[in-house]
């Protein structure tokens, strides 16, 4: 496929060695194994197979970008750099501690993202297809053999967990498969994203109807089932713009489906609410306490931005920084929960606005389906550690990005041809033929 295309960019063209081609699946299997088998790993390849992933996906979008450069991804990368000078700034004039590690774990994803919209041409569609349908299956065999399990606070009492999943599978959530039992959000954010490759994959027409639905009824399964209230969200709001946006689906049919799809989300809440107060064994949950404890995080937190320095408000104190004790969770360290308030502790205004910028720009461009892909990215980071905070489940995520603007190109093109033949027919018609 050409690179001059629905997107805009001008391709070198005749490279003998089809290079993108050849670097590009050893790094998309591995992504997909890294994902789904973390927690078999051994505990000291972690980290090296991380950076290895992160370092190699990092120098094939610079080589992506002199390739086939475009003022878009120009400005897409401008505005990427744009933050570890933000950092480094930050750390000269306030003197705050930089984090290269942490710095390749936040960005990795976003130059993943950069040599998405350069080589989405390049990206082996019906591998990740294979790798995404692959990797949903070993979830689910991982969690039907590991005992179900309590997490953090809640494995104090000795009693059943409330809430409707546990009442028909026994005392606790689903067990994880990334990120460590201490960590089992990771792992409903994980298959949200191998879900998100699959739906596209059906959408642009890679895997057949039953197969991309019996595959996605899985991910949701264990997304349920793991008691991850943002990931489910997530979830839910995603299919239900993409419902939106389906032209065979009256009009009464898309409200009724919004308004029951909006009730759902609300029952949701509560029931998650109502989980956590029994297992808090609290009877009178105060207003701070509503989210788990997240709404009375973020009043802190703004109350500690609000006593920054101008300094520390327009550029943040550091990656990491968010992470601070809180009165609501009984001074337990963590992190806001909340992505906006992270970027504006971490990354001050300047660097918030950059970061979210980039977010919205590759949205835009992928048009409405760009929305319905994006959705979880903004809705996640808006009641929790979002997804584009988790390294691993945003490089999957651009993934599914990546399926997308192959479908997109590819319904261009055919449209294009389709316009072609027409154009042909009728100047045959004129000609007397």
């Amino acid at each position: 496929m050409a690179a001059s295309d629905a997107y805009g960019m001008s391709g070198q063209g005749g490279s003998r060695v089809p290079f993108f081609e050849i670097a590009l699946p050893p790094f998309i299997v591995f992504n997909f194994l890294y994902g789904a088998f973390y927690n078999l790993l051994p505990e000291g390849l972690i980290t090296p197979i991380a950076g290895v992933l992160f370092a190699g996906q990092t120098a094939l979008s610079l080589v992506s970008i002199l390739a086939r450069p475009s003022s878009f991804r120009w400005r897409l990368f401008f505005l990427i750099s744009s933050l570890p000078i933000i950092w480094l700034v930050s750390h000269l004039i306030l003197q705050h501690q930089i984090d290269f590690p942490q710095m390749l774990r936040y960005l990795g994803p976003f130059y993943l993202g950069l040599l998405v919209f350069g080589h989405y041409d390049k990206f082996p569609i019906r591998l990740m297809a294979f790798m995404a349908c692959a990797s949903v299956i070993w979830v689910m065999i991982w969690s039907a053999t590991q005992p179900f399990y309590l997490h953090s606070n809640e494995a104090v009492f000795d009693e059943p967990v409330p809430g409707w999943w546990a009442s028909i599978v026994g005392n606790g959530r689903l067990a994880p498969f990334h990120g460590g039992p201490e960590n089992p959000h990771s792992s409903g954010y994980m298959a949200l994203a191998f879900m998100l490759v699959i739906h596209q994959c059906l959408v642009w027409g890679v895997l057949g109807f039953r197969v991309a639905v019996a595959f996605i009824g899985m991910a949701m399964l264990y997304i349920v089932g793991c008691f991850s209230t943002q990931v489910l969200f997530a979830a839910v709001a995603y299919f239900g713009i993409y419902g939106m946006y389906w032209p065979r689906i009256p009009k009464v049919l898309k409200v009724t489906a919004g308004l029951v799809g909006f009730s759902l989300l609300v029952l949701i809440a509560a029931e998650n609410e109502e989980r956590k107060a029994a297992v808090r064994n609290d009877t009178n949950v105060k207003l701070e306490e509503l989210g788990s404890g997240r709404l009375g995080t973020w009043i802190e937190r703004v109350d500690i931005i609000s006593d920054r320095t101008p300094a520390e408000v327009w550029l943040g104190t550091g990656i990491g920084s968010d992470n601070m004790s809180s009165i609501i969770w009984r001074l337990k360290e963590t992190t806001s929960h909340n992505t906006y308030l992270t970027m504006i502790i971490e990354n001050g205004v300047i660097g918030f606005l950059i970061y979210f910028g980039v977010l919205i720009m590759m949205m835009l461009k992928l048009g409405r389906h760009g929305i319905a892909l994006f959705t979880p990215v903004f809705i996640t980071a808006l009641i929790g550690n979002g997804l584009s905070l988790r390294p691993m489940p945003f490089m999957v995520f651009f993934l599914a990005v990546a399926v997308c603007m192959w479908g997109m190109a590819r319904q261009y093109h055919l449209q294009k041809a389709a316009a072609d033949r027409r154009r042909m027919a009728a100047r045959l018609h004129d000609d007397g033929w």
